[in-house]
């Protein structure tokens, strides 16, 4: 769906840079056309904003054009009074208010439409309306007037201040069937899911009245009409004080909604406490009203209430319905609806190289195995990650002083372990559902089989939450890793042991590893077993050259070849099974990124484990239709393997019968996202009051979604229709 422009990304893309080279073409042969004979032509074929030609556009706009309407849809903030338009056409000239207009170079005011004339050779005309629209969601006036409600006694103005919009009525005054008049240039402004119109609309603002407006991207914001001078039975104020909670960092100041019947507050500061869900709650509330809770009467300041699950407050005044009000803190540390890992690092985190000393405490929140505590000897924390290394919400890799499973990951005992922030994915789960693709795929594998694991926690650096965080393996040669044998630097060239184990990482950032090589055919690839600082050099030597034999296998004449060609060095069901993932994923860096391993005596590279997919399942705006193209076609380099693969027809039939084999569990990926994002409910509340969900730091990602809801949504969606897609396209071969 396009509401708006996601042509914001416009030039970038390759069809878009040859749109705009077609137009500015057109500009300039215009005036050849007029060489021809005599036509009634008379067309615009293509109208956008420059962003070379408008100063203060961050982008090139195009409009959507239907019939003799062109609309475009600016950023908020952008001066439309001299915008230069260009355009192609076809006619003798176009004009606006009797002025010839230059493509690429006239400028008008587009504050209100614009009637752009087309003149044919034959003289004959047509008007083409461009509408200029701002892409807000703000209201920026908000009043009652006398002429709309016969009640008052005058207009009132409203005050707006942020998302509250206040007004003092005279006492007395019947507020239940008010009519407002606002100013807004938002796309829908909405009452309880009822579109209003301003000056029309009616609704009871007996209690607080939310006004919904969304701008054309979907974007909503919420303002809250409060008419003060009436008689209320409910909460005015909510929120738990430090001075009579002295284990807080500061006050808890809680948000009231009175339709909905909620109250809700959030801590992200650690709590020295023992005990951090039992507080003492304040509240103000209009003189005759008293408070119950558990049944009980409770008075400002001095009842102690537990957090841990929501709680019910209840106001009763006079004759008047009581109301029960639903209390709510998002706070990890007292919701623990995941583990907790508190983190207090020695110094500032700053490295992907070198490590900090830290405390840890685990929580378990219901899991008793894999716990830490501060008495304990200190784990060391890195940064982690390449292109996600400069975003908001950091990544790290944890090193424990023992070999340990933390949080009862019994699969495998180590030091190393990841906390993957998935900060460029608003679902915070991509990464988790490849990986039970990855479960799904190899639970009846007969090749050797890892899938790293998935532990979702919420994580505290220095008394600070710092989100949501996915708790899995770091990808090494390991028992219950990627088991393959041992090689050490005192291992030499020992020809009994020097085939094997070995863990290779084909990585376009290759070249930042310490121990890496480039393959003949241009593929990079690290090193990870054995350790950069444990091998030999015969060592690399051995699987370089071993490598490169498979290679020239896979490129061979007799490539296809059962005994001699690739399926000699590389075992062809690991392989089907990590494209199968990736294209189901729709990965763009699958080839980008491909773990394979060795084991020792064995001649098959074994493909996988598979890893990294934030900017999977639609999430990458360098790829264009992600979800009706494969990825051996529409991926990142470095493909020169998987475009080889694709030409071995016993390979894609293997392919086809695999998908037929697996689809229907991997159908039920959609119930795993439900289950998922229940299961993050609590934490993911908390993890975007942290970092804005609304913020996308990384360039290539594709714009946040206005929700947790919306992302979960977005995902769902990607994976029905990507399965659709897949399951026709798979068996057309």
């Amino acid at each position: 769906m396009n509401k708006s422009i996601p042509q914001q990304v416009q030039c970038k893309s390759p069809l878009r840079q040859a749109v705009r080279a077609f137009t500015v073409m057109m500009c300039l042969l215009v005036c050849m056309d007029g060489c021809k004979d005599n036509s009634s032509e008379k067309n615009i074929h293509e109208f956008f904003f420059e962003a070379s030609k408008n100063s203060g556009l961050p982008y090139d706009i195009f409009a959507e054009m239907d019939d003799g309407q062109i609309i475009v849809t600016l950023p908020a903030g952008v001066n439309i009074k001299s915008l230069v338009a260009t355009f192609s056409y076809v006619g003798k000239q176009v004009t606006v208010n009797n002025r010839v207009q230059s493509c690429g170079v006239s400028a008008n005011d587009f504050s209100s439409p614009v009637e752009y004339v087309v003149t044919a050779k034959d003289n004959s005309v047509r008007s083409y309306m461009v509408t200029a629209r701002m892409n807000d969601n703000t209201i920026s006036g908000f009043e009652f007037r006398k002429s709309f409600n016969a009640v008052l006694p005058r207009d009132i103005t409203a005050v707006i201040r942020n998302d509250s919009i206040i007004t003092e009525f005279p006492e007395n005054v019947n507020v239940t069937s008010l009519i407002a008049a606002y100013v807004s240039s938002a796309t829908s402004v909405t009452v309880n899911g009822k579109r209003q119109i301003s000056g029309i609309s009616r609704n009871d603002f007996s209690l607080p009245v939310k006004y919904v407006t969304e701008d054309f991207d979907g974007n909503k914001r919420t303002y809250t009409v409060d008419v003060r001078g009436r008689a209320d039975a409910g909460f005015t104020k909510f929120w738990i004080k430090k001075s009579l909670n002295p284990e807080l960092n500061q006050d808890i100041v809680f948000d009231i909604d009175h339709n909905n019947l909620t109250i809700e507050g959030s801590n992200l500061r650690w709590i020295n406490s023992e005990n951090p869900s039992r507080m003492t709650v304040s509240f103000e509330a209009p003189p005759g009203v008293s408070v119950f809770t558990g049944g009980v009467e409770i008075r400002n300041g001095e009842a102690v209430v537990n957090f841990r699950q929501p709680v019910q407050f209840t106001t009763i005044c006079g004759n008047n319905a009581p109301r029960t009000y639903t209390v709510n803190i998002i706070c990890p540390q007292i919701n623990q609806s995941l583990p907790v890992l508190r983190i207090e690092a020695d110094a500032p985190i700053i490295s992907k190289i070198n490590y900090v000393k830290a405390k840890l405490e685990i929580i378990g929140s219901g899991i008793n195995g894999g716990l830490w505590d501060f008495n304990r000897e200190k784990i060391e924390i890195r940064l982690r990650g390449n292109s996600t290394l400069g975003l908001p919400k950091k990544a790290y890799r944890i090193k424990f002083p023992e070999k340990y499973s933390p949080l009862g990951l019994n699969h495998a005992r180590e030091r190393s372990w990841v906390l993957l922030a998935n900060d460029c994915d608003k679902s915070l789960i991509r990464n988790a559902v490849a990986l039970q693709m990855s479960r799904i795929m190899q639970k009846d594998a007969s090749y050797r089989r890892f899938t790293p694991c998935t532990q979702f926690v919420d994580v505290y650096l220095n008394g600070m939450y710092e989100g949501n965080y996915h708790l899995t393996d770091q990808v090494q040669a390991a028992p219950g890793r990627v088991n393959v044998q041992s090689l050490k630097a005192s291992d030499g060239g020992n020809a009994s042991k020097i085939s094997g184990g070995y863990l290779l990482e084909l990585d376009g950032f290759a070249d930042s590893e310490p121990l890496w090589f480039t393959s003949p055919r241009g593929m990079k690839a690290v090193i990870k077993h054995p350790d950069s600082d444990d091998y030999a050099p015969e060592q690399a030597t051995w699987i370089i050259n071993y490598f490169t034999t498979a290679e020239n296998a896979l490129f061979a004449s007799t490539f296809k070849n059962p005994l001699t060609g690739w399926r000699k060095y590389i075992d062809m069901d690991s392989w089907v099974d990590y494209c199968i993932i990736n294209e189901m994923a729709g990965n763009p860096d699958a080839w980008w990124q491909t773990f394979m391993s060795k084991e020792r005596d064995v001649d098959h590279f074994v493909m996988g484990p598979v890893w990294d997919f934030d900017i999977a399942f639609n999430n990458d705006n360098r790829v264009s239709n992600a979800t009706t193209r494969l990825m051996s076609e529409g991926g990142h380099r470095y493909k020169v393997w998987i475009d080889r693969f694709m030409q071995d027809e016993t390979f894609k039939a293997a392919m086809k019968a695999r998908w037929n084999t697996k689809k229907g569990e991997l159908l039920g990926l959609t119930a795993y996202v439900d289950e998922l994002a229940l299961l993050l409910d609590m934490s993911q509340q908390a993890n975007f009051k942290r970092w804005n969900i609304r913020q996308q730091s990384l360039g290539h990602a594709n714009p946040a979604p206005a929700s947790y809801q919306a992302a979960i949504a977005q995902l769902k969606n990607y994976i029905q229709a990507r399965y659709n897609y897949l399951d026709a396209e798979f068996n057309k071969w």
